[in-house]
């Protein structure tokens, strides 16, 4: 207990050590992760030669969502999102479900990304039994918690140095599949048409999720008037030309027939093509990037996430031992653990990838309180129109529609189920 008042009493606040450069990067990186390799076949399932467009498409949803919440966070520029976001407008109940459906999000993904990265690296090992799978995930969740301990410097410098070695991984498969490439494959431009290809978008759009986490991580930029909303877009940016060039190198060297035949269900369309147009190695360097990709991705669900649970544990809405911080690294150590601990434990004993559509309605659930939260905004203090906000509203929209009816009535079920508890456990604790 003593050391926990010591902490509460020393360590107030997040260090603000992120400028525009590191914040940019660090955008990038955690936009960038397992989406590339996991969504690219069941895109293409979908879209067919349209792959791009639907990239597109699904990119402009998120840069429209990415600028909104930039138009929050620089005037609020507090850890937490929407969840402090909703309380500074007055309505505490409608940030307690954006923080719990954040949290919902973050702990469904982290498992599943976690199990991606024991996937892969079974691959590399010639096949996990599969309590070696669970066990291997597990560890990685750990590894990933850790590292959240030792404060955002050393994050950001892991994730940025992480990016740089993907990106370098990633040309050379782009390098040497352009040789490789059929232009007739990236035609028509609308696929099977239009819908399909929104359908198509609907499914990529989980891969740039990450563009909006300096928002989240507010209290730890410098200048967040001029830093957040330049990473949000030099972010989006660096990844779009990614996804393009990797998707239209896939696409140029499968065609969007093979990428469907290819498996999109184990996710295996880029480690098809580098196969094809490099060689036995073009197979490793793909399987590399996507074993890095993979962690990353881990590893910043968790850094925001973390963020969350903290400003959730300083209004009360959690425990409270969630919102402390360390006064050395400057970290929400409590929150990692409480966070590492449970999706480590999640990770070792159940496979979450069969209900991983309910993080898809936590994260919609999460987008549309942004959304409003902009809207909210005096029209002076905005940094875009509108216009921009309701357009990616009924982008979510469209996006929920997308959605099985079944992870629907899951995910309302849960925030419904916590939002229900809440209201008791607030009336305890303003009796006691």
């Amino acid at each position: 207990m003593a050391t926990d008042r010591k902490e509460v009493l020393s360590g107030q606040s997040l260090r603000r050590a992120l400028g525009k450069t590191s914040a940019t990067f660090l955008t990038a990186a955690m936009i960038i992760g397992t989406g590339l390799f996991a969504a690219l076949g069941a895109t293409a399932e979908k879209a067919g030669s349209g792959l791009l467009l639907a990239m597109i498409f699904s990119g402009l949803v998120a840069l429209a969502t990415g600028l909104s919440a930039a138009s929050v966070g620089v005037h609020f520029p507090e850890e937490g999102g929407g969840f402090t976001w909703s309380r500074k407008f007055g309505y505490p109940t409608l940030g307690f479900v954006a923080g719990c459906a954040y949290l919902g999000k973050g702990i469904v993904s982290t498992v599943v990304i976690a199990l991606a990265f024991a996937t892969y690296t079974a691959q590399m090992a010639d096949g996990l039994p599969s309590y070696g799978m669970h066990a291997v995930a597990s560890a990685a969740v750990l590894l990933v918690t850790a590292v959240n301990f030792l404060g955002i410097e050393l994050n950001a410098k892991v994730l940025i140095v992480t990016l740089f070695v993907e990106l370098g991984l990633l040309g050379l498969f782009v390098g040497f599949a352009i040789p490789s490439s059929q232009a007739a494959h990236l035609t028509p431009l609308l696929g099977p048409g239009v819908l399909d290809v929104l359908a198509g978008a609907a499914i990529f759009f989980w891969s740039w999720d990450g563009f909006m986490r300096m928002a989240i991580m507010a209290s730890e930029v410098k200048e967040p008037r001029r830093t957040i909303p330049f990473a949000v877009i030099g972010g989006i940016v660096i990844a779009a030309v990614v996804f393009l060039a990797v998707g239209a190198a896939t696409l140029g060297v499968l065609g969007a027939d093979a990428i469907r035949i290819g498996g999109s269900r184990n996710d295996t369309p880029l480690l098809t093509a580098g196969v094809k147009a490099i060689g036995r190695w073009g197979f490793w360097v793909v399987l590399a990037a996507a074993w890095l990709d993979t962690l990353t991705e881990a590893h910043g669900d968790m850094l925001t996430a973390t963020r969350v649970a903290l400003a959730m544990g300083k209004e009360h809405e959690l425990p409270a031992w969630l919102g402390t911080i360390h006064p050395r690294s400057h970290s929400p150590r409590h929150a990692a653990i409480a966070l590492g601990l449970v999706c480590s434990v999640v990770a070792l004993f159940l496979d979450l990838r069969p209900v991983l559509a309910v993080a898809n309605v936590f994260t919609l659930v999460w987008y549309s309180i942004v959304l409003l939260d902009a809207l909210m905004l005096p029209r002076g203090q905005r940094l875009v129109w509108p216009v921009v906000s309701w357009l990616g509203l009924a982008g979510c929209l469209a996006l929920f529609a997308s959605l099985p009816i079944w992870a629907l009535v899951t995910g309302g079920g849960v925030l419904a189920v916590c939002t229900s508890v809440r209201w008791p456990a607030l009336r305890y604790a303003t009796q006691h």
